[in-house]
């Protein structure tokens, strides 16, 4: 790239999944089922910043800071095939950042980087993007052609941004919003708090073991159970008269059915964690993501108990309030 001096700054939102996960899965929908996965982004983000190099090298800060002499010899699999695929080869300066780690949180952090990655580099390139389907479809691409193997929830998630349901067809996927009150997602925010395991998880091997168990015979029925709480999630969150001890039963109902799905979803030590939070007053939760590790979501049976298990938690856990984000992926500045 000639230097002139271009540069903006995104941000995505992570996500909790709150029913569904697993049925995003592009093998349990091709063969004629449909998936359903109720989501919502919250204040949590990762950001981009992305800057026309004053010489021909190419720049990345994540975990550590590359400069190399092209795209080509970049380690960083998002950013290396980000830069690639809008023909960014040299000259260009990359730094990620965010709320949390980028990988192995299941909160969607590496849908999220692409997300913003390819953004970026889109309008570097002066090349538009359609609309946020082609949006997410596209973070969807080149999430596979850097090496992850996943389901389709997490681009839509970071993309479209809010509290959403997520249909997915062979041939089709479909973004709704919840019907919620700002009222009522106060009162799930005031019940609701995140906590980490101490374990980040290998994704690959988790996402490979769901596509092979959600069409076998044995396992499938365990994600048709989690899409039927999905929809049953929906449906009382959008109710007149929320019932929130309702919305703890399903997490709890949904976590077990997550177990049934892969022998790596939990660990006896995340189990032991989660027991404890029972004690405490938590009456559901469930591991984000593909499981094995990241964070714990976790739902009280009273909003003046949240503060005191997380106090009761420190130093050994780390928990996070949940806030709902209403935004997706978006440009925060540019000077162009």
């Amino acid at each position: 790239m000639l230097y002139n001096k271009k540069h903006i700054y995104l941000r995505s939102p992570l996500r909790i999944s709150f029913a569904g996960g697993g049925t995003d899965i592009e093998a349990f929908y091709s063969g004629g089922e449909t998936g359903h996965v109720v989501s919502s982004t919250i204040d949590l983000f990762n950001y981009v910043s992305i800057k026309d190099m004053f010489d021909s090298n190419v720049r990345v800060h994540h975990a550590e800071i590359e400069t190399q002499s092209i795209t080509s010899r970049i380690k960083h699999p998002y950013a290396q095939t980000a830069l690639e695929h809008y023909g960014i080869f040299k000259g260009a300066e990359v730094i990620l950042t965010s709320d949390v780690m980028t990988t192995g949180s299941g909160l969607g952090a590496s849908s999220a980087m692409m997300s913003s990655l390819l953004l970026g580099c889109s309008q570097l390139r002066d090349i538009k993007i359609k609309n946020k389907t082609e949006h997410s479809e596209l973070t969807y691409k080149l999430e596979a052609d850097a090496g992850t193997i996943g389901g389709r929830q997490d681009q839509y998630a970071t993309v479209f941004g809010g509290f959403n349901s997520i249909t997915f067809k062979k041939d089709k996927v479909t973004v709704r919003k919840v019907k919620i009150s700002e009222e009522n997602l106060k009162r799930l925010e005031d019940r609701m708090f995140l906590v980490f395991t101490n374990m980040a998880r290998e994704n690959k091997v988790i996402q490979t073991d769901l596509g092979i168990n959600s069409v076998s015979p044995e396992k499938s029925k365990y994600f048709l159970g989690l899409r039927d709480l999905s929809y049953e999630l929906l449906s009382i969150l959008e109710s007149g008269n929320l019932n929130l001890n309702d919305i703890g039963r399903l997490l709890n109902e949904s976590w077990k059915l997550k177990k049934s799905t892969n022998g790596h979803a939990s660990n006896p030590f995340i189990d032991q964690l989660y027991e404890t939070l029972k004690r405490k007053g938590v009456i559901g939760g469930k591991i984000l993501g593909a499981g094995g590790g990241g964070f714990l979501l976790a739902f009280t049976s009273d909003s003046g108990l949240r503060e005191k298990i997380k106090y009761e938690l420190y130093p050994n856990f780390i928990a996070l309030d949940v806030k709902f984000s209403h935004k997706g992926t978006e440009v925060l500045w540019k000077n162009f």
